[in-house]
């Protein structure tokens, strides 16, 4: 499922499909908000993604799970954007920062 700029919703006939098995669906944005509360201005289209990847934990979709998991994408420098991202919807970080191969 490749798209941009649509809404959240147009997943939800991924996930009725895809039943129990693995599969993922990306998120790419125009820039990130500004995060003032962590010393953020505006962010650049670098690193502006989330992926949600359906019943497993990984990105490459080889550890299952009964339930689902997003990566929040970040540039490095970024990191504190994560957890900021993540409050907005009433979520948290749980895992440790992974570094993308170059």
């Amino acid at each position: 499922m490749r798209s941009w700029a649509n809404a959240p919703e147009i997943v939800l006939p991924l996930v009725r499909a895809t039943g129990a098995e693995p599969a993922a669906v990306r998120w790419d944005f125009a820039g990130r908000p500004a995060a003032p509360e962590v010393g953020l201005g505006v962010g650049g289209t670098r690193g502006a993604f989330v992926t949600l990847c359906l019943n497993a934990r990984d990105l490459d979709l080889e550890e299952p799970a009964t339930d689902h998991t997003v990566f929040v994408h970040v540039k490095q420098i970024e990191l504190p954007r994560a957890p900021w991202l993540a409050a907005r919807v009433g979520q948290r970080v749980i895992g440790d920062p992974v570094m993308a191969p170059y």
